[in-house]
């Protein structure tokens, strides 16, 4: 592994939102990261948008994905040269010290394979924010995640990627599977 952590963003047409996601990996106060973009050849300036940061921190890679967001996530799982991937969608942002306060925790608490953070929404339109918890584990995750759906959120989480490799784990590129690629991603990883 080259990289501690590889971000993984998936875009399409959020050149607008990319600026902000991408600066927001870039100025996290730990550096050891690689940024993974995978445009689903995007209609407007996303291209422009990445070739703009000067850093060869980030790979740019342009798929067609068919409109499964899971084959873009795939490719960058693919791609990647992290000991850990980290997902970011591209409407999203993180604080300056997700990378720090996750590396930290990983090196005293190193018997994880997937870790997952609450999340702020912050709604620009009604001016409101609130929090979502995704915690705390349960025993018996997979049991917790059937009963009660998805309650964990992809641009929250980091997944270790020898995890990933050994289990065979990817998201589910089928189309019918589309917005739920992540449910079945989580419902995965918490059976092995």
């Amino acid at each position: 592994y080259n990289f501690f952590f590889s971000v993984v963003i998936p875009t399409y047409n959020q050149s607008f939102f990319l600026k902000k996601a991408i600066n927001s990996v870039l100025q996290q106060s730990f550096k050891d990261f690689e940024i993974i973009v995978i445009d689903n050849f995007s209609k407007d300036n996303t291209q422009k948008v990445v070739e703009g940061f000067s850093t060869e921190k980030i790979v740019y890679k342009k798929i067609n994905n068919e409109g499964v967001i899971g084959k873009s996530r795939n490719e960058g799982i693919k791609k990647s040269n992290g000991k850990w991937i980290a997902f970011l969608d591209s409407d999203d942002y993180w604080y300056s010290n997700k990378l720090k306060t996750l590396h930290n925790f990983i090196k005293i608490n190193n018997f994880y394979n997937v870790i997952c953070s609450n999340e702020l929404i912050v709604d620009n339109i009604l001016n409101r924010n609130k929090t979502w918890k995704y915690g705390p584990y349960k025993k018996n995750f997979y049991n917790k995640l059937l009963i009660d759906g998805n309650c964990i959120s992809t641009s929250a989480s980091v997944v270790e990627k020898i995890f990933l490799e050994k289990n065979k784990i990817r998201f589910n590129e089928r189309k019918d599977f589309i917005t739920a690629e992540d449910y079945d991603f989580f419902l995965n990883l918490a059976f092995k």
